[in-house]
Parts: C-alpha cells; structure tokens; sequence
C-alpha cells in the first residue's frame, strides 16, 4: 500500500498536469479570432464602391441639347423676302435664251425688285428674251436697251398668251383717263392758266433731263401717256393716242422729253418711233 506521502506526490502531479492543459488551451482560444481579423476586413473594402461612381454621371449630360439648336438655326437661313442684293448675288445667266411670253402688261425694272426704276415694258402676249434669272426674277433682252431688264417670274408664261384685243385696251385708257382726271383737278387749272405749258426745270434737275439742240419728231406706235416726271409713278398728264406725231425736246436714257401741242411732259422711249407707223 501506497504510503500518505505518496499519495500526495500522486496528487500534486496530476494537479500540475491539469494546470498545463488548462494553459495551453487558454492560449489556443486568444490565437483564434486575431486570424478571423486579418482576412475579413481587407477583402470587402476594395470592391463595389469605385465602379459605381465612374459611370452614370457623364454620359447622361452629352447628348440632347446640341441637335435642337441646328434645327431652329436652320429654319431662320431662309428670308421670304430678298433684298435687291440678295437677288443680284443668286443672279445666274442661262447657256441658251429661253422664249418666254407675258401674261398681262408687264414693266420691265433697272433692279430685280418693286422699287426699280420702270424704263420698258411688254404688253400681254408679247415674247420675251429671257437670258438669266434671279430667285424671283427673270433677266430679259430688250433690242433697243444696251442693258438687260428685269420682269418678276409671275407675269411670265412658257405657253403662248393671246394678246389683249382692242376693245379691252381701249376700256384700261379710259379707266386710266378718269383716274386721272379725278385726281389731277388743280394741276389742270395750273396747266392752263400758263397758256398750257408746264414749268419741268426743276423736274430735269431732279431727273437730270438733257435738252436737244434741235427738236425733232417721234411718233407714237400705240397709246401712251403724257405724264408730269419720267417716271412710271409719274403723274398722267394727259394720254397720246397711236400714230401721233409729237416734238422731242430733251430725254433721259428711258424717257422722251416731248411737246405735246404746247404741253410739256414726259413719255417712255419704248412707245414712240423716230418712223411714222
């Protein structure tokens, strides 16, 4: 039998190796979570917030407000109205002359535009040399001008138009006459307390209207008016009927200065002759 002091060799021994494994297992449980530290927290950082952030904000801005700009320029380049410049600058002469035909009484103008100068004209159904064109007008030959003219594009037809007859002409005098005679009442009584002669120094000066150093005599090839400047807006004076002689006493590059029976007006070149008719 074991003697007391062995078995308290006994116990303390085994108390001993009891301590151990508590120690030891101690220090496993503190080395356990340090390894749970390292490997978690790195790896979740470094992955969803960067790709996000690159993306959406500078596609959206570049697209839509460019397009609509260039449409609303583009629908103001076109004017409704050109200018006399503008027409001249899109002038543009045809390889060939084109035959043309006006549609009613026409005037043939210096400038492609309603404020040039009137200084011939075609009746209804006469035929035009048309040589070039402009966007709204067309650029016409005339045999006894130097300079070409302009008529405007409506009054002209490719198809043939039957003149005016006599009896339309003759009505469009008479309505000419009495506009004229109702708004021309105090130039007539002035006309005629000078003895029937106008004073057009002032007019020539205006219109820089040279005196011949000889009359001489032209003839009217159809119905003309008398008017008070040389001009088509000029006041009607009185008309000319066809195949009257009259004296010229002066003249611009459109207009005859005449002598009509002691009255002194003005009378567009295009409708008299040098030649009785």
């Amino acid at each position: 039998m074991m003697n007391k002091t062995g078995r308290k060799m006994m116990l303390a021994f085994a108390l001993a190796a009891s301590v151990c494994m508590l120690a030891t297992g101690c220090d496993k449980l503190k080395k356990e979570p340090e390894t749970e530290k390292v490997t978690e927290a790195p790896t979740e950082k470094q992955t969803e917030p960067p790709t996000e952030k690159v993306t959406e904000a500078p596609t959206e801005k570049q697209t839509e407000p460019p397009t609509e700009t260039e449409t609303e320029t583009e629908s103001e380049t076109q004017p409704k109205v050109l200018t006399v410049e503008e027409e001249k600058a899109q002038e543009t002469e045809f390889d060939q002359l084109r035959t043309m035909y006006a549609m009613d009484d026409v005037n043939v103008r210096a400038e492609p535009g309603t404020d040039g100068e009137i200084f011939s004209s075609f009746y209804q159904g006469d035929k035009v040399i048309v040589v070039g064109e402009t966007p709204n007008w067309c650029v016409v030959d005339l045999e006894d001008y130097d300079t070409n003219g302009y008529v405007s594009k409506q009054f002209l037809s490719d198809t043939q138009v039957d003149p005016k007859t006599d009896e339309e002409r003759q009505q469009l005098i008479e309505q000419e006459l009495s506009g004229s005679a109702a708004g021309s009442g105090e130039t007539s009584a002035d006309t005629s307390s000078a003895g029937g002669s106008t004073d057009t120094s002032s007019v020539d000066l205006e219109y820089n209207v040279g005196a011949f150093a000889e009359s001489f005599t032209v003839y009217a090839m159809t119905g003309a008016n008398l008017r008070s400047t040389p001009a088509q807006d000029g006041e009607i004076i009185q008309t000319v009927a066809s195949g009257t002689s009259v004296k010229a006493v002066g003249e611009t590059d459109r207009w005859y200065k005449v002598d009509v029976d002691g009255t002194i007006g003005y009378v567009n070149k295009n409708l008299f002759s040098t030649e009785p008719q």
